[in-house]
């Protein structure tokens, strides 16, 4: 199925299954789809407050104004603890970081997505990654470009490419793809994943906080997990309840919520 890889191999596993998609489409489908049921889309205006009640929440604050509402979702990803903080409550996301590179185009040689199985591993478990930065992944594009990934650090917010992690990308690429080696890169950048402690995502509501509702922490997940995500937390805010039980991923099972809320007025 795949003659170009290295001859090095012990094993390997094949999901027929496994499915792709653009994200940047999927978002703007997204989108479009929230529009034409009515909903108002806010570019660029930045969450600075949220309104708070002795119990909950009843706004939203940006510098266009005040939106008062019963009903706030924190859907910011790696952003997700400063929503967290806004509302009096500690939300355990870390920022970790993901550098990719991608090469020259050649005429197609790989039909398949390629995942190391550390890629996967060190998702649940962040000691897996130590002492092996890169946990791998290889895809050609349909213009004929690989995409090499990726990096799992944890750098706080900082998004900018290493030299240490592009030749660490590039030097375990060519061991899985010989040809790799001989293909210039072309590009690199750099992304943040919402990591959690167990590796799940956190959703639901919030103990204490009538009317929050999270929808974060999927780390690398994040897009493929969207569809349902959505259909759980629009479940929630329409009904007080959802098919699947989200009692195993709700904030709490990290810890309670104790301390008094802030910014009530």
């Amino acid at each position: 199925m795949a003659p170009c890889l290295s001859e090095n191999f012990i094993a390997s596993t094949y999901s027929p299954r496994d499915g792709q998609l653009n994200p940047i489409c999927l978002v703007r489908a997204f989108i479009k789809a929230a529009r034409r049921l009515g909903a108002k889309i806010l570019s660029r205006a930045e969450v600075t407050g949220i309104g708070l009640t002795p119990h909950g929440v009843r706004s939203v604050r940006t510098p266009g104004g005040e939106i008062e509402t019963s009903i706030i979702v924190n859907a910011a990803g790696g952003y997700a603890p400063h929503i967290g903080r806004m509302a009096g409550i500690d939300v355990p996301i870390i920022p970790r970081r993901g550098q990719l590179l991608l090469t020259e185009p050649v005429k197609p040689i790989l039909s398949h997505c390629l995942i190391s199985a550390t890629y996967i591993a060190a998702k649940y478990n962040p000691d897996i990654a130590l002492g092996r930065e890169v946990a791998l992944s290889i895809e050609q594009t349909a213009n004929g470009n690989f995409l090499l990934g990726s990096t799992r650090e944890f750098v706080g917010y900082d998004r900018r490419t290493t030299l240490d992690g592009m030749r660490g990308i590039a030097a375990y690429g060519a061991r899985i793809l010989p040809l790799l080696s001989k293909l210039r890169a072309i590009r690199s950048f750099a992304g943040l994943r919402p990591y959690t402690p167990d590796g799940l995502p956190i959703l639901g509501t919030v103990e204490g906080r009538e009317g929050l509702i999270m929808a974060a922490g999927h780390e690398g997940d994040g897009i493929a997990l969207s569809p349902i995500t959505g259909q759980l937390t629009a479940q929630l805010i329409s009904e007080g309840r959802t098919d699947f039980d989200l009692t195993d991923y709700r904030l709490e099972r990290f810890r309670k919520v104790d301390h008094p809320p802030t910014g009530i007025s």
